[in-house]
């Protein structure tokens, strides 16, 4: 969660020129996860979960509507705030501008379609009683050929058909994260969380499997790395392939979701220990959603405020720590008034 407060406080506030060389690098590295940790537990948590099938589809629904509704209350909601706050404040507010963003914010395509949309084909491939090494092998094929199939710069000539396939393979404005890119992480989730609960010894197979995922990564960096002049034409590559990844970027970051899965594991006991930074990090387990729910609204409404000129990397930061602190503060109160 605070790596995505920091991400996203740079990407929604800030402009071309913001990202400072730290971030850059704490980008780089941070998107070889990124939201296909998310798609990858989600898959997990399927194996685990009691949800039959006809669950899973609802919760899926759900998840779609909850999109509609997130684009609606934590993008275009405090854009339209701030203007009102401009123009009783006496400065002069931008209304075209608010009007042409939240055109494309009301269908933005995120977190919460592509992870409902994998729910669907993850209960379909349930009920067709899939095989572990079924749901690996798909994902493997999909991060092989995936590269091939995004519809960036495609057309079949009939402008609904198009509409309808670049929702889910990207190429529309209003696709953040990309239904394609992400399914292949959630049923190797599937996939390794029905051989993880046959595994007795799991530390052993996480040992097993670190050498060539680490390889793999390895390869990819070197390859990035290799490529690329400087710092900005790789973090330019690296944010590009977060979206939209090359085979070898896919495959990368496969890898780094399980290197990642095999570290918490070998630290599982050492977190425990250290009852601050468990408690820390059981927080953001507990409350992952509410916190990527809510902080959208809050650089939203600092943006349009600010009247849409981009905040410096220091402003940035600080803001990634104050919205922060806010999306505590509003999920306390929440809680509160559940309760009674």
């Amino acid at each position: 969660i605070p790596l995505i407060l920091l991400i996203h406080a740079f990407q929604m506030l800030g402009g071309p020129d913001t990202p400072v060389a730290a971030y850059k690098i704490i980008y780089i590295i941070a998107t070889l996860t990124g939201a296909a940790i998310f798609m990858f537990v989600l898959g997990v948590g399927t194996v685990y979960s009691k949800k039959n099938n006809r669950q899973l589809v609802a919760y899926g629904a759900k998840l779609i509507a909850m999109q509609i509704l997130w684009n609606l209350l934590s993008l275009v909601l405090p854009m339209l705030i701030g203007q009102l706050v401009r123009t009783i404040s006496g400065f002069a507010p931008n209304w075209d501008l608010t009007f042409m963003r939240v055109s494309v914010l009301a269908w933005y395509i995120n977190v919460f379609f592509v992870a409902g949309m994998c729910y669907f084909v993850i209960a379909g491939l349930k009920a067709l009683k899939l095989p572990e090494w079924g749901y690996i092998a798909i994902a493997v094929i999909l991060f092989a050929v995936n590269p091939f199939l995004y519809m960036l710069d495609k057309s079949t000539g009939n402008k609904t058909l198009d509409y309808i396939l670049r929702t889910f393979a990207g190429g529309r404005a209003e696709v953040s994260l990309t239904f394609l890119t992400f399914l292949p992480h959630a049923l190797l989730g599937v996939g390794f969380g029905k051989l993880l609960r046959r595994t007795e010894n799991k530390g052993k197979l996480y040992a097993i499997l670190s050498v060539p995922l680490l390889i793999i990564v390895a390869i990819y960096f070197v390859y990035a790395i290799t490529t690329h002049t400087d710092l900005t034409s790789l973090f330019t590559y690296s944010d590009m392939g977060y979206v939209y990844p090359g085979v070898l970027r896919a495959f990368a970051n496969a890898s780094s979701v399980i290197l990642l899965a095999g570290a918490m594991y070998a630290l599982k006991n050492v977190i425990v220990r250290c009852s601050v930074l468990h408690r820390v990090l059981m927080h953001f387990c507990k409350n992952n959603t509410p916190y990527y729910a809510i902080h959208p609204f809050y650089f939203c409404l600092a943006l349009s405020v600010a009247g849409y000129a981009p905040f410096s990397a220091g402003a940035c930061t600080v803001m990634a720590v104050v919205v922060g602190m806010l999306c505590y503060a509003t999920i306390l109160i929440w809680k509160r008034i559940r309760k009674k």
